[in-house]
């Protein structure tokens, strides 16, 4: 029986739109729960976390998980030092604890991370990210090179290498050189579940708030249904593994 989890890139309060409702609402016709990975960044830590306290927390029913999704840029632009992406991961991970949300699930927006990230999500209670896509591009079109393509344990010097650190990483499932990432619809997104589903012990997939995939991500939890899969939250399945 394949593993399901299905994460939610929270970034709408920058982008303009928002389809949470009508996410939740699919959701809850399958009992699925999601990872709503929560954007924030140094240079906007909170836009995103408020939004989803004031409208949401009370919407999406408690056995769902919150995650942190962050960008490493601050007032100056990118950030690549590692000590400061660190602090950057901190402040991250104490804006979203203001409002009571303790994340353990992490991915880095734009599909930037670095192993030097590794010991900091460690060192704040992370155990599980979801940014790899190996052999794929992401929602932005970011490629990532070939490495494993279920859940593990990375080198500290090489993300694409298993090795010894604590954190697991959670490819996102792909396909001839595309993610599973629900935005692109169902036409396209439908071979790679498939392939994910029948293929994999976990199938990662995911998608973003600002994106109107209600009728996609229905469509998604019927399939996975029908081929007998279990749905969880990136730290349930982390925990399992």
């Amino acid at each position: 029986m394949p593993t399901v989890t299905i994460s939610v890139d929270c970034e709408a309060a920058s982008m303009g739109k928002c389809y949470t409702r009508e996410l939740v609402r699919a959701a809850e016709e399958f009992t699925a729960p999601l990872t709503w990975l929560i954007f924030a960044s140094e240079k906007d830590p909170l836009s995103n976390i408020s939004l989803y306290h004031n409208e949401f927390y009370h919407r999406i029913p408690s056995w769902h998980e919150f995650g942190l999704l962050l960008g490493f840029e601050d007032s100056s632009g990118y950030v690549s030092d590692p000590a400061l992406r660190g602090d950057i991961i901190r402040v991250g991970r104490d804006a979203v604890k203001q409002f009571h949300i303790k994340p353990t699930a992490f991915r880095a927006h734009r599909a930037d991370l670095q192993a030097s990230d590794l010991r900091h999500l460690e060192d704040l209670g992370f155990v599980v990210d979801a940014t790899p896509c190996p052999g794929a591009r992401e929602k932005h079109e970011v490629s990532w090179p070939e490495g494993p393509t279920q859940p593990y344990h990375p080198s500290y010097e090489n993300l694409s290498t298993p090795g010894d650190a604590a954190i697991w990483l959670a490819p996102i499932a792909g396909y001839r050189g595309v993610s599973a990432y629900l935005d692109l619809g169902w036409e396209k997104v439908r071979p790679i579940i498939e392939h994910s589903l029948a293929n994999d012990r976990v199938a990662n997939l995911a998608l973003s708030d600002y994106v109107d995939s209600a009728d996609t991500l229905r469509k998604t939890l019927a399939l996975c249904r029908e081929k007998g899969a279990r749905i969880v939250t990136l730290t349930q399945m982390a925990s399992e593994l």
